[in-house]
């Protein structure tokens, strides 16, 4: 074994330049702990603690102070996760805790450097005790060289600094020999250390407290010892919004006589109402029709509950609002920023973040402005904000992901309101595994769940969540917007399909809004639309075109729409979930009966047309084969077979369905589609160590 330096005292270390090492752990033990929500299990605030005050412990040796202040070269010798973990593991032997827990934060601070691959978790410890055992083992020298003694007296001091956070004055002489002891226990070897994570509690229980500890490490090395301070939203923000925009106590237009109007206040009231009325529940539906401003009744009802829940608990919860795609965030923040800016709040993203995987990621607070390419894509991927607008993607990869990256915002979702809007975009094979996610998450880590939509899918089943509209179904029979027509069963080529459109189009020249399943078809129905149409406005969209392009040629239809334009707009399916489109008349091509419903609420979204319904053509089209007969349906390769069959079983014979009739027919769908469909359940995965 090569001799070691002479210790240098633990209370001249730096973690950073200019950053003392017993400050900065101390710093981020306290701040990490303080970030779990109080509504989530005890464990994660404790695993968050510990693990903050070691995760830079093992920056104390020589070598890594010789790195970091003297530019030295970088070596076996100078890391410092091992050593940390190892010096947390001989801790936590003298704490109160079951060997799930010790293991957890030993994890956290081993990999807060890298990846948390699962099949990894119960080995790391296997891996250094076998270290251990080598010659000139690296860990056993840093270990040699660092002021133990030091270390051990800081413990103590920490600890009675602060009673009652359930530390302890180090449990006995801090040596080589006791961590040897320790590492060697007889009661932590082999099968006991894979068994010890049993329910996907537990699993998420080390998720939130690693994700606390990665978050605010990172968080204070780029603000050099800062923090984002927590900002305050009025409950009363959406109902200040709505009457500056439509004035007078009567919100939301109720004086000009709009009746949609009227049922959206009515909607967005008894959503408030029932939640708060249901303040301890965890997992909450919300199931309105299309347009009928659930993005607003949500937010009034959720900023009403965060209010009740600071009261309650002294802390606010953050507010995470999530969508299936990019385009529909944009659209979505709008909103939201529109509600903040009618209460006198600045465009500020610590009071409203959008997150996505292109968010420009410039981070702006009341006293500073950090931008992406320093610490303002940290600040924005942590989601150190009041309210915060992201995708699916972005919130499920918070916890099922072993990357670094992703899992530094975990524990930003204790405590935390989580809103899916549009949740029918969920794929159905993983219904029982998400179920099994929101409810373990409800319980470990105190989140809220609610899931919207116009056409709930079985994600919860009976008794498992409160619907906060509980009146529902009487808003769906008052509907009739729109009728869906049947021309599905008769098959025809994309090409015939093509002239029958031009045909109605001169005909009726209004606007039309045409959906369907395979880009190539936008394209070839573009095509020939244009020619028919050379001085009509005509926009193409589909998944060919930049998130950006998309979103430029969303608003242009939006704006076109406002000024009465006869736009015709051809589209694949990403204009479905929640884009605040309303033509007069609708064809879709065939898809699954929930895509169908929700092309449908594209359609005179808004009432503008009075008594007559808008129109909803249903289409099965066709590739042509060589002969000009049909050929593949345009929906393979998009959508499973069994989501189709099931989709012409629920529509039966009829020839249409009003607008009233949407409910019980995605009813009827999703309990067929759920009973063809084998599920993935989380826990089952879990046991078999590929979760993540």
């Amino acid at each position: 074994m090569p001799s070691a330096p002479t210790a240098s005292l633990f209370s001249n270390a730096f973690a950073h330049p200019g950053d003392p090492l017993p400050a900065h752990l101390e710093r981020v033990a306290q701040r990490a702990a303080a970030g779990i929500a109080p509504t989530a299990r005890a464990e994660i605030r404790a695993i968050a603690l510990v693990a903050g005050l070691f995760h830079d412990l093992g920056k104390a040796t020589p070598w890594f102070q010789e790195y970091l202040l003297r530019a030295g070269r970088r070596s076996e010798l100078s890391h410092h996760a091992e050593t940390g973990a190892l010096l947390l593991w001989w801790y936590s032997a003298g704490l109160d805790w079951p060997l799930w827990q010790r293991l957890a934060a030993f994890i956290a601070v081993r990999r807060h450097h890298g990846p948390l691959t699962f099949q990894e978790w119960p080995m790391l410890l296997e891996q250094m005790r076998a270290q251990w055992s080598e010659p000139d083992c690296p860990l056993r020298i840093q270990l040699a060289a660092m002021d133990l003694a030091g270390i051990h007296q800081w413990l103590t001091e920490v600890a009675a600094r602060h009673p009652g956070q359930g530390l302890a004055a180090a449990p006995e002489p801090l040596t080589l020999a006791a961590i040897e002891a320790r590492l060697r226990d007889r009661q932590t070897l082999g099968s006991k250390l894979r068994k010890a994570f049993g329910p996907v509690d537990d699993a998420l229980a080390l998720l939130a407290g690693f994700g606390a500890l990665l978050a605010v490490d990172k968080t204070d090395a780029a603000l050099q010892g800062r923090q984002i301070e927590r900002q305050r939203l009025p409950a009363d923000a959406v109902t200040m919004h709505k009457q500056r925009l439509w004035g007078g106590a009567d919100t939301h237009r109720q004086a000009a006589g709009c009746a949609l109007d009227q049922r959206r206040e009515q909607i967005a009231q008894t959503v408030a109402r029932t939640w708060l009325a249901h303040l301890d529940q965890p997992l909450l539906t919300l199931t309105a029709p299309t347009g009928a401003g659930k993005t607003l009744a949500v937010l009034h009802a959720a900023l009403q509950v965060r209010a009740g829940l600071e009261s309650r608990l002294g802390s606010a919860p953050r507010i995470i609002y999530c969508l299936p795609f990019t385009s529909v965030i944009d659209q979505n923040h709008a909103v939201f920023r529109a509600v903040l800016r009618s209460n006198g709040l600045p465009d500020r993203e610590d009071l409203l973040l959008k997150h996505h995987h292109l968010t420009e990621a410039t981070f702006r607070t009341e006293g500073a402005e950090y931008q992406a390419d320093g610490a303002g894509q940290l600040l924005t991927e942590t989601w150190q904000s009041e309210l915060v607008v992201t995708t699916f993607h972005q919130l499920l990869h918070s916890l099922l992901s072993p990357r670094n990256a992703n899992l530094k915002r975990a524990g930003q979702l204790t405590g935390a309101l989580v809103l899916l809007d549009e949740v029918q975009s969920l794929p159905l094979r993983y219904w029982e595994a998400l179920r099994q996610l929101f409810i373990a998450a409800a319980r470990t880590l105190g989140t809220r769940f609610v899931l919207l939509t116009a056409t709930r899918p079985l994600i919860f089943q009976p008794g498992d969540a409160v619907e906060l509209l509980p009146d529902h179904a009487t808003h769906f029979r008052a509907m009739t917007r729109t009728r869906l027509l049947a021309h599905h069963r008769e098959p025809i080529t994309l090409e015939a399909f093509a002239q029958h459109l031009i045909a109605q189009l001169h005909q009726h020249p209004r606007a039309a809004l045409i959906i369907v399943n395979r880009r190539r078809a936008v394209r070839t129905l573009f095509e020939a639309l244009r020619a028919a149409f050379p001085e009509r406005p005509l926009v193409a969209l589909s998944t060919d075109l930049t998130p950006l392009d998309r979103r430029a040629r969303i608003r242009l239809i939006q704006r076109l729409l406002r000024q009465g334009q006869p736009v015709i707009a051809v589209t694949t399916q990403l204009v479905e979930a929640g884009v605040d489109f309303s033509f007069p008349v609708v064809h879709r091509d065939l898809a699954p009966l929930d895509s169908i419903i929700q092309a449908a609420g594209r359609c005179n979204r808004h009432g503008e047309a009075g008594a007559v319904p808008g129109e909803v053509n249903l289409w099965h089209l066709k590739t042509s084969k060589p002969d000009g007969s049909p050929g593949e349906s345009l929906w393979r390769r998009v959508y499973d077979s069994a989501l189709i069959e099931v989709t012409q079983e629920t529509l039966g014979t009829a020839d249409g369905w009003d607008e009233c009739d949407f409910l019980e027919l995605s009813q009827d769908y999703f309990r067929g589609c759920r009973a063809r469909h084998d599920q993935l359940r989380v826990d089952e995965q879990l046991a078999r160590g590929d979760l993540l």
